[in-house]
């Protein structure tokens, strides 16, 4: 009897250190995130009031804890957006996005009140991508929008640290409830979201390299050099190049938080000067709201702001460009060569100067980044030869791009390697690659390499396409010109090694008689076909994206 009295009293302790190591343990999952509300909803995608596409969703919102951009600890909120084929366990998941939102002025265009924009279009497609979504509210929005006016807008770390906390606790969440989060991690932004995405790599790079590992950064519109973004204002302030409802709103967190003395009186004219506080941080009004007010005044930005801090010889410049400086994104930024990045940028985007987004190449190059229009041929693919101006519009391109690399990514990968099937299909992408399907266009390259002065000491791309003078027409009919292609090639990262590889292979097929040089092109076409298929397994998608947008009668290019 003792014997069974003392087993009966080890099993009760056995089961009670059990449930007593369960509690604990759900304790500590759930000690520093918590469930502020939860649902299911429906994302629409739609165009002229007419839905072109829906999705069911999961939407999880948390509150967790963070840091302003001083460092004090605050508690912000924002969401956890699952697909419901994953939710409901019919589907896999492939990964997890970490989306950084774009410039919101009102309170109900934070995630938490179940708000999206550009989420939609690169979730709520056909292609329907097999992701979660990770979004902050930021400080100011959600439970903390008593702070409205103080959120951070282009202001350093801020809404990085926002960015990568949340993911950290929607791992918890997701961890509690045994939900898998796959093999990927994606870190997206647009326009004042591509910045923020952009700051979020570098707080990982400098504070979390242990902890988060992003498998690549898809950022696009971005003003990564803030200063030089300025500059590129300034410099055009009497045309109307510029949006200037939003230059005025990166001015806003410089206003409020970096102690310059300067005051919207002083910089502003009216009705700005007197409207400005009501304008962008009652909460009350929206940037279109904002730009619609603008337009009565003008579209100029020398008829907004005051005439001596447009000038770089005034001490009022010098202020503002010392407290920009002061958040400057590359400033004592390491970054880490085993993350990816892919940046895109319209050429001549009206509200994102191309200069400041184009500095992040320039940074990244400088730090050991090899630029490359290539996707997974290097650490740094670029996009930036879309010779459009509309922000808008390279959003909605950009976040088609999105689309399409969520779908690729599992075929690009397995286990972590590039799947060397689709390796095959990037071929197509290499400057070599480019040159022979220009060639079965009927480009001729090889009488232009035979003209041009193989004694140039400065054999060189720039040197190159300084040639080609006799294709400005055709340049011209493009809507460009030569010095512009000339940029276009500089940004997608092509080196000399490259052109010499080109320019021998043309050179070699120049030397050769005509009947043969024929024969040789006849072959080498049937060969492109094989080794060279068409379209990179990314523009598979996004060429189907796009062509169902015109099966839906949608003008993109008419969208404001």
């Amino acid at each position: 009897m003792g014997n069974k009295r003392r087993q009966k009293e080890r099993t009760i302790i056995w089961i009670f250190a059990i449930l007593l190591h369960m509690s604990f343990s759900l304790e500590t999952k759930a000690i520093s995130v918590d469930i502020i509300y939860e649902c299911d909803t429906t994302w629409h995608l739609g165009y002229k009031g007419v839905n072109l596409y829906s999705r069911d969703m999961h939407r999880i919102d948390i509150a967790y804890p963070s840091v302003d951009a001083k460092g004090n600890p605050v508690t912000l909120s924002g969401s956890i957006v699952i697909p419901g084929n994953i939710y409901y366990g019919k589907d896999p998941v492939d990964g997890v996005v970490l989306y950084n939102r774009y410039t919101n002025l009102i309170p109900e265009f934070a995630p938490t009140r179940g708000h999206a924009e550009g989420e939609y279009v690169f979730m709520a497609t056909p292609l329907k991508p097999n992701w979660i979504l990770v979004e902050s509210d930021y400080y100011g929005f959600g439970i903390s929008s008593e702070h409205l006016a103080d959120q951070y807008y282009i202001y350093g770390d801020a809404n990085g640290y926002a960015s990568i906390d949340c993911l950290l606790a929607a791992r918890e969440v997701l961890e509690a409830r045994d939900i898998s989060q796959g093999k990927f991690l994606l870190n997206v932004g647009y326009s004042s979201g591509g910045y923020d995405a952009i700051a979020t790599q570098r707080v990982r790079d400098m504070h979390y390299r242990n902890t988060v590992s992003f498998d690549k950064t898809i950022t696009g519109g971005a003003p990564f050099d803030i200063c030089e973004a300025y500059n590129a204002y300034i410099e055009h302030k009497d045309d109307s190049l510029w949006k200037p409802a939003y230059i005025l709103t990166a001015l806003k967190s410089m206003i409020r938080f970096d102690n310059t003395g300067i005051t919207p009186r002083q910089i502003f004219k009216e009705p700005l000067a007197s409207r400005f506080d009501d304008w962008f941080n009652s909460g009350k009004y929206t940037r279109d709201d904002i730009k619609d007010s603008l337009k009565k005044s003008g579209n100029k930005l020398s008829q907004f702001i005051q005439p001596s801090f447009l000038d770089k010889n005034t001490d009022e410049y010098k202020t503002i460009i010392e407290a920009l400086e002061n958040r400057r994104l590359s400033k004592d930024w390491r970054p880490d060569l085993s993350q990816r990045f892919y940046y895109y940028h319209l050429t001549r985007d009206k509200v994102i100067p191309l200069s400041s987004g184009r500095a992040l190449l320039t940074f990244l190059t400088r730090m050991g980044y090899k630029k490359s229009v290539v996707p997974e041929l290097t650490n740094l693919q670029t996009c930036m030869y879309l010779m459009k101006d509309t922000h808008w519009v390279g959003g909605i391109y950009f976040f088609l791009h999105v689309a399409a690399t969520l779908t690729a990514y599992p075929l690009l990968y397995y286990d972590g390697e590039l799947n060397t099937h689709y390796y095959d299909l990037i071929k197509v992408g290499t400057p070599m690659g480019i040159i022979k399907l220009l060639e079965e266009k009927g480009y001729d390259f090889s009488s232009i390499i035979n003209n041009f002065e193989s004694g140039s000491s400065r054999i060189d791309l720039f040197s190159l396409l300084e040639t080609l003078n006799e294709y400005n027409k055709t340049a011209e009919d493009w809507g460009t010109d030569i010095n512009e292609l000339v940029q276009i090639a500089e940004d997608s990262g092509l080196e000399l090694s490259e052109i010499v590889k080109i320019i021998n292979y043309l050179k070699k097929k120049e030397a050769s008689e005509s009947s043969a040089r024929q024969t040789s092109r006849n072959h080498d076409k049937q060969l492109s076909q094989e080794e060279y298929p068409d379209v990179l397994v990314c523009d598979y998608f996004y060429n189907y994206l796009c062509n169902w947008i015109k099966d839906n009668n949608i003008d993109i290019e008419s969208i404001e």
